[in-house]
């Protein structure tokens, strides 16, 4: 009997004991904004042909999408928010959704580049061990959206019947 409680108050303090705080101080990692991350070529967003503005209206999920890639800004930490935002909006789209002149294989396929770099960023858990394949990835997120945004100016409306 008197075995088990001297076990079990053992067990307590070392349960209780400050080692592994001193161990997580060390772990912690600061999140920093996003010019850390990102590289300014990368970071230079395509704007929609405002020529065609009444066609890319037509198709509102990319326009959620479209506005919430200019809302980032470089001096912002809390950049990880907006992408998990565009990652609800990327999930409303499917093929079946997507307006006619967009419908395309070149769209499609751009589309599903800038998915799978949103999803993978989102699923990040930021920490010293991943914060270079997540700036990769996020340079890759960026210069895939700008080839969809390129991929969508250069269709010629009024060749789409």
């Amino acid at each position: 009997m008197i075995f088990r409680i001297l076990l079990i108050c053992s067990l307590f303090f070392i349960s209780c004991s400050d080692k592994k705080s001193s161990t997580s101080e060390t772990n912690k990692f600061k999140v920093s904004n996003l010019n850390g991350y990102v590289n300014d070529e990368f970071f230079k967003l395509n704007k929609l042909d405002s020529t065609k503005l009444e066609e890319f209206d037509s198709w509102i999920n990319i326009m959620n999408v479209y506005s919430k890639f200019n809302s980032f800004d470089l001096q912002q930490i809390d950049h990880k928010s907006i992408i998990s935002s565009i990652k609800s909006d990327l999930e409303k789209i499917t093929t079946n959704n997507i307006p006619q002149p967009f419908n395309r294989p070149e769209i499609i396929g751009r589309l599903r580049v800038l998915k799978t770099f949103v999803y993978k960023i989102e699923s990040y858990n930021l920490n010293k061990e991943s914060v270079d394949i997540y700036k990769s990835d996020l340079n890759l997120m960026f210069l895939s959206y700008n080839a969809l945004i390129s991929k969508m100016n250069s269709i010629d409306i009024n060749l789409i019947p």
